[in-house]
């Protein structure tokens, strides 16, 4: 397939709203592309150049793809830079000044590799070297190719695709329907790994999907947390359970294999290089192979203190960890083990995983193992959730003791109990930004007076709204989340974004915000859950507790399902 032809369907990708267009579309691509070019299109759609947890990067910023924009196309720098204030898109930009069609177009797979090339540069020159290398590409492709490559250098692709789509897309191609899903999603469960994915169905068809398993080095999807208002719910619905703090840091999925440690985010991206006390400990461990699950935290031993998350998530920056790591260490509280020794532990009961991580970690001072109590009381629970509030913590989760690891799954295996600043036991709400409104007044000094907020709808891999933000934020916050949105800012409405609401600017989705409301009501407006038989849900007085991009993504935010499941405890709290 040439580079040209995968330009043209991203074009009307970008062209639709429409989730069944979306899907067609990229159905399509993968029905005409070969073998080989099977993951360098997965990956480039994702605007990556590998999977998510391979730490490649281009290593191109806008300024870097500025120059070199200019000098593929024989213009001044300062008439590329005049040229993207006015359009907002340096992949426009490009498209704008791109010259004549070259008479022939380079293969994606050959697109991949020069853009792999162009990463690996490294050393003394290696700047010189990437622009060079971006530069004779850009030369090499037509206008609108030349604006999807800027896109993928950048990250930033526009074209409404989450990791949903991509699976139905990969069914339809091969089933002429979405029968595969089920099979697709758990083999992405067990390799987070789309491109994998893709040439395996190829190649081997279902029951190479489902002979993927899981190993050491390749991180699983996390498994998730369910809510219920209270421990007596809890207890209700879970019986004798497993009671473990809530950590207010960084998930961490740690992986040891022979020699090498590799440490993972919430959201599968390499954090190796920002941990290196929790490497170093994770090499001692008297095992030839593991996964482990936990929550990375800055912790001070002597006066048994948690730092707060702000703090956590400063080992994200890459200078001065070195210096950070000693001035404030980093634990791992670790609460599961996945894999040992060339096994998949992930069908064991939790109670038996747990054993696993307690044998592993015995003689370590930096990967702790995660208190455990066992109860069958709400009174106790109760007790444990009001005790890890006092020192500091979010809360609580309680645990199936004969549950599997059910990665990517989000189920009552594992139930989270929190605290809101008003005393009632409850749980905040993790939003997605969708856009902002401008605002009057002193807001309208600050860049935005109120901000449109989304969740997630998994079913249809969608953003839908359920609350205008406007309390919760200081002046300063104000104006920094301002700075913050500048970057997302696009001209339409998303393509994946739902919503009858327009307000003054749209942004892509990908901030994450933690909120806390009164209660969740009926809206007639609000998309989220609105269907022909029931209104939408909306948030009552919502306001901001804090930003939570560092480690959540923005299909990570609170779902469709899990608000009107709250929606339900809370009529049913009420009598």
């Amino acid at each position: 397939m040439k580079f040209v032809d995968l330009a043209a369907s991203l074009d009307q990708m970008e062209a639709t709203s429409s989730r069944n267009e979306l899907v067609r579309i990229l159905a399509d691509i993968y029905r005409n592309c070969s073998a080989r070019e099977l993951q360098p299109i997965t990956y480039l759609i994702q605007g990556r150049l590998a999977p998510f947890f391979v730490p490649v990067e281009i290593g191109l910023g806008e300024r870097s793809l500025m120059i070199a924009i200019a000098a593929a196309y024989g213009v001044p720098k300062e008439e590329v830079i005049k040229l993207n204030r006015q359009t907002g898109d340096l992949g426009v930009t490009a498209q704008d000044l791109a010259k004549a069609s070259p008479s022939e177009s380079p293969s994606v797979v050959e697109v991949h590799e020069r853009l792999n090339q162009i990463a690996a540069a490294g050393g003394a020159g290696s700047v010189q070297q990437k622009l060079d290398g971006f530069t004779g590409l850009l030369r090499d492709l037509d206008a609108i190719s030349a604006k999807h490559l800027v896109r993928i250098t950048l990250g930033k692709m526009r074209l409404g695709i989450g990791d949903p789509t991509v699976l139905d897309a990969l069914s339809m191609a091969k089933k002429g329907d979405r029968s595969l899903r089920p099979i697709l999603e758990g083999a992405y469960n067990r390799t987070s790994d789309l491109g994998q994915i893709a040439w395996t169905l190829w190649d081997s068809g279902e029951a190479g999907l489902e002979a993927l398993k899981v190993r050491a080095g390749h991180p699983l999807r996390p498994q998730l947390a369910e809510r219920l208002p209270n421990p007596e719910a809890v207890i209700k619905k879970l019986g004798t359970v497993g009671v473990q703090p809530k950590y207010d840091g960084l998930r961490v999925q740690i992986h040891k294999d022979a020699d090498e440690v590799k440490i993972f985010s919430r959201n599968l991206e390499s954090m190796t290089e920002m941990f290196p006390e929790l490497v170093a400990a994770a090499s001692e461990l008297d095992v030839d192979s593991v996964i482990l699950d936990g929550e990375a935290i800055a912790y001070d031993a002597e006066s048994e203190e948690y730092v707060p998350f702000q703090e956590t998530t400063a080992r994200r920056r890459k200078e001065g960890i070195q210096e950070m790591a000693a001035r404030v260490p980093m634990r791992a509280f670790v609460f599961d083990v996945m894999f040992r020794n060339g096994s998949d532990l992930t069908p064991l009961p939790y109670e038996r995983r747990f054993a696993i991580v307690e044998e592993l970690l015995r003689e370590s001072d930096t990967l702790l193992t995660a208190p455990l109590t066992k109860t069958d009381s709400a009174e106790v629970l109760t007790r444990d959730l009001l005790d890890n509030i006092s020192r500091g913590l979010e809360g609580v989760v309680a645990k199936r003791l004969d549950s599997p690891y059910q990665a990517g799954a989000r189920n009552f295996n594992w139930v989270k109990l929190k605290r809101n600043t008003s005393g009632h036991l409850n749980d905040t709400i993790d939003v997605v930004l969708l856009g902002y409104y401008r605002g009057k007044g002193k807001r309208a000094e600050f860049g935005a007076g109120a901000l449109l907020a989304g969740v997630y709808d998994s079913d249809k891999d969608e953003f839908v709204t359920i609350s205008k933000l406007g309390t919760g934020l200081s002046d300063q916050g104000w104006r920094e989340i301002h700075q913050r949105l500048a970057s997302l800012e696009v001209a339409e409405k998303p393509p994946r974004v739902n919503s009858t609401f327009v307000p003054d600017a749209w942004l892509q989705p990908a901030i994450v915000v933690e909120v806390l409301a009164d209660e969740i009501t009926p809206s007639p407006r609000h998309t989220a859950g609105m269907a022909a038989d029931h209104p939408g849900f909306a948030l009552r007085f919502p306001r901001i507790v804090s930003l939570r991009t560092e480690d959540k993504k923005a299909e990570d935010a609170t779902s469709v399902r899990e608000i009107r499941e709250m929606f339900e405890q809370q009529r049913r709290s009420k009598g």
